[in-house]
């Protein structure tokens, strides 16, 4: 087995878990995320060992020979080995809640269809998001968009910066308001529902990005780890993935949501 699918709650669950099923260190896999997931939706990752990784020889089990009766002959008893495929299966566990319990097996990610605009999924949402922003403020235009991932609401106007807060802490409150409703309404339609001022979401992923290869350099440079502002799930996997091919340095979240962060520090992948 080179490769498995894990479904996991953050990036560094999925690596974690997809590590110990292959049975392998994290310095011998890559990872891609094929599904990011969403604030009620595990994201779905695709952990791949590397071309260079060494995998584990099967453990043989010696089986110490039995003491011969007296009144048998005592030849020697040669040891038995267990073959490969009658090895009891490993059950992996983690310990969750202070209880060790079985992981669970990833779940396949439900096929994107062709999109329809008349899915109440989407009709609904989008009809409550135009009211939600009308009652926020006058001169605000909501449109949408779409793609195989994400069925978007994009907000635009005057003085919009207040419906983006601090770090976009405004917007991710909306977010999770306007798409609990999607989210509530079943149709069987994957795609997620997002939320989008101003071009909020693009223009703070390039800002990480570039705030993420400023400080690997540092790291690099200086031998210093740097620990980043708390930040979510979703702004996390992109500083992993903007620094995932960076030699010289790893990354990796520590702390406790809401608090969780970022460190980048020295070291070989």
């Amino acid at each position: 087995m080179n490769k498995v699918v894990i479904s996991a709650k953050t990036l560094d669950e999925a690596i974690t878990k997809g590590c110990a099923e292959l049975g392998v260190s994290m310095a011998d896999v890559d990872f891609n995320i094929l599904d990011a997931g969403g604030m009620f939706k595990k994201m779905q990752v695709e952990i791949s060992l590397k071309a260079d990784a060494v995998t584990p020889s099967p453990l043989k089990t010696e089986v110490e020979p039995e003491p011969a009766p007296e009144n048998q002959s005592s030849a020697p008893v040669a040891a038995h080995t267990l073959p490969a495929d009658h090895a009891t299966p490993a059950v992996e566990e983690f310990e969750i809640g202070g209880k060790t319990q079985p992981a669970k097996a990833a779940k396949t990610p439900r096929p994107v269809t062709e999109f329809d605009a008349n899915c109440p999924k989407f009709t609904k949402t989008l009809a409550f998001a135009q009211e939600f922003f009308r009652l926020m403020g006058d001169n605000l235009t909501v449109t949408t968009a779409h793609d195989d991932q994400e069925f978007t609401i994009l907000v635009d106007g005057d003085d919009v910066s207040r419906l983006i807060g601090k770090n976009g802490k405004t917007l991710a409150a909306i977010n999770t308001i306007v798409a609990s409703i999607g989210i509530n309404t079943h149709c069987g339609e994957p795609r997620r529902v997002v939320v989008d001022i101003a071009n909020y979401r693009e223009k703070r992923r390039e800002s990480l990005i570039a705030l993420a290869k400023r400080k690997a350099e540092y790291v690099k440079t200086s031998g210093h780890a740097v620990k980043l502002e708390p930040m979510p799930a979703r702004e996390r996997v992109i500083v992993h993935l903007a620094l995932q091919d960076v030699e010289g340095i790893i990354t990796q979240s520590e702390g406790v949501e809401p608090h969780r962060f970022l460190v980048i520090k020295p070291g070989a992948r």
